[in-house]
């Protein structure tokens, strides 16, 4: 299944694209979706951040379906 990530933030400077796609196989929870999201750098995976699924924050053990839209959302901070 294709789904599309964008990027905010830290998390739009380190992997240095605004958005991406990934290739998920079908029954994917949002937490193997965020472990494997952690993989693609080292900076990344020791960042924190929140995922948005479809602009909502979904709940644990949310499964992720062809076509959706994921934000990687990591804390806010500036003044």
């Amino acid at each position: 299944m294709d789904i599309t990530v964008k990027c905010f933030a830290a998390a739009r400077d380190v992997l240095a694209r605004d958005e991406f796609h990934m290739d998920i196989p079908e029954g994917t929870t949002i937490e193997v979706v965020e472990r494997e999201i952690r993989k693609l750098s080292t900076q990344l995976a020791e960042m924190p951040f929140m995922l948005a699924l479809n602009m909502a924050y979904p709940a644990e053990g949310t499964l992720v379906k062809e076509g959706d839209e994921l934000a990687i959302i990591p804390p806010v901070s500036g003044g």
